[in-house]
Formats: structure tokens, sequence, C-alpha cells
């Protein structure tokens, strides 16, 4: 009796190099927080609270009025001079220099000046727009690629991001058992352009009362909660969903591509190389030490210029053999 010949099995298919599918992990993840709502509802001393139990280190950037400050006395953080001119470039800047020092949580408060405010996305658009002569759309032309950067640098930040938007205000008047009429201020669409608010993972809206619901969280523990002037409490369920996966590999410190920009042996290649982490990173604005030891300079400023001159170097050894 004769056997059919057995075919050879194939040798396994290699993943395809720009489709590597493997098992989803979950990892932990850095705070992507919205906090939206009328004035008065209580969004930066909420941010406040979630910030500092979120991390041991805080900064805030605080825009124009530098409300944040008056709760010093019960939190601690750092901030710097509040800004008075709010542009997307001012943002970026700002995140970096927090990046920098090690902040484990920036505080943005209010984001929504860097859309409406002075030097914001909407007058730049506007003063765009009045140099072109091709109509309104010429000045989102020339301003879209700032917003998105200033999107792409806040969502790139190596630690944990709180933004506060404002809403436009609506007032209502509400009867209690008594039948008695107060008038109530509610939070209505967020300033900022459509949509904004769903690019964080996690999104609560206030009102008048301090109270908080979560409309967006990747977490069917925190999912349509609702919590009544937040506290400690509930920032330590916000940080036990955050933590909850595999530990995320930290980026490279600051301090170490500093080091490398200025390492003696450092080549062309390496220091372009660098450039594009510095670049991928948003850390362009990195202000460190010249090679005087004492003058500024913007790190990707002294890494282009450290790399013309070996190039430069490297060219004239060569002429001359």
């Amino acid at each position: 009796m004769t056997h059919p010949q057995e075919i050879p099995s194939a040798p396994p298919r290699p993943p395809h190099p720009q489709f590597p599918f493997a098992p989803a992990v979950k990892t932990q993840t850095p705070a992507r927080i919205a906090l939206v709502g009328p004035s008065g509802s209580g969004k930066t001393y909420t941010a406040l609270t979630l910030a500092t139990a979120l991390g041991s280190s805080v900064a805030v950037i605080e825009a124009v009025h530098g409300h944040a400050s008056q709760y010093a006395d019960r939190f601690d953080f750092h901030t710097c001079p509040p800004l008075t001119y709010c542009s997307p470039e001012a943002l970026v800047a700002a995140l970096a220099e927090c990046a920098a020092s090690g902040y484990d949580t920036v505080v943005v408060d209010p984001y929504t000046l860097f859309w409406s405010g002075h030097g914001g996305i909407l007058e730049q658009v506007g003063d765009a727009t009045k140099r072109g002569s091709s109509g309104s759309k010429s000045g989102w032309d020339e301003v879209r690629p700032r917003e998105r950067r200033m999107w792409e640098a806040l969502f790139a930040y190596p630690g944990h991001v709180i933004a506060t938007l404002r809403t436009k205000t609506d007032y209502h008047l509400e009867a209690d058992e008594q039948g008695h009429y107060t008038m109530r201020r509610f939070g209505g669409k967020p300033e900022h352009r459509d949509g904004a608010e769903y690019e964080f993972s996690f999104v609560g809206a206030m009102d008048s009362d301090n109270t908080l619901v979560v409309v967006k969280a990747l977490s069917p523990d925190l999912s349509g909660a609702v919590v009544h002037r937040p506290g400690a409490e509930f920032g330590a369920r916000v940080r036990a969903w955050l933590e909850d996966g595999e530990p995320l590999v930290p980026p490279v410190p600051v301090t170490e591509l500093i080091a490398q920009a200025r390492h003696p042996e450092a080549t062309y290649l390496g220091l372009g190389q660098l450039r594009d982490t510095v670049r991928r990173r948003y850390l362009e604005d990195v202000l460190m030490p010249d090679d005087d030891g004492v003058t500024l300079i913007r790190m990707d400023d002294y890494i282009t210029r450290r790399g013309k001159a070996l190039q430069s170097a490297h060219t004239q050894a060569a002429h001359q053999s």
C-alpha cells in the first residue's frame, strides 16, 4: 500500500516591515487630561489637585492673569511669569523648558488662550488673512502647521499634561423643591476648535457647583463618574488607572541629550541623529550653555552649528590630503 507523499510545511512567513503585528500589551500611559467648564467652575483648582496626585513635581504654564498662583498656599508647584502673548510657539518653548527641568506634570491654564487669546491661533489666522489675497483660507494655510505643531508638542511631553479649556457660559433659571428660582451657570461649547477636547484621553466637564462629570475616559471605572469637588481621593483613582499596565520605557533625559551634544567625540552623523531626536521631541528651544559656559544657546542651534563645523573640518582635511 502506498502512502501519499507528505507536502512539507512552508516556513513561517516573516512579518511585514511596515505592519509588524504582534499581541497587544496594556501599558501605563501619561495623563492627557482636559478640564472644560465656565468661569468659576473650579478648573484650575481641580487641575492642581489632579497634578499633585499624579506627580511629585508640578509646573504650571499660566496665561495672562496667573490665577493658579492664588492656590500656592494649598499646593506645591512651580510657575513662571504669566504669558501675555499666547502664541503656539510660546507654548512649545515653555513645554520644552518644563521637559528640560524634569517636571512630572505640567498644567496649561488656560489652554484656551492659545486658541483665542492675544497671539493665539485665531489672531494669527486673522493677521495672515489680512496679509493674503485669496480670502480667509490663506490664513489657515499659513497657521495650521503652527497649530498642529503645538498640539503635537503638548502630547509629546514626557510626563503628565493637564489643560483647562474655557467654555461659553450659559445661564438658566432653576427651581428648587420650595419653588424658589436661582440662576445657574452652565458650560457650553469649549472655546477651541471643534472636537479639540476629544484629543485627550480624559475629559472632565465642570459646572458652577464645582461638580465634575467624566465625559471621556479609557477606563470603565472612571467613565461617566460624577464627583462633587474632586479631591485627593479622586486623583488617586485617576493615578491608579494610568499606572495599570506594563511600565513604559522612559525617554532619554534632556540632560543626557545636552551631554551628547557637547561630547568631545561626537560625530557629524551622530549629531544629525541627535538633532532629529531633539526635533521629534519638540525640544529645539531648550536653552543650554554654549562653549564658553556662560552664554545660553538653543539646543537645536548648538547641534546645527557644531555639525556644520565638523563637516567643514572634514572637508578641509579631505582637500589637504
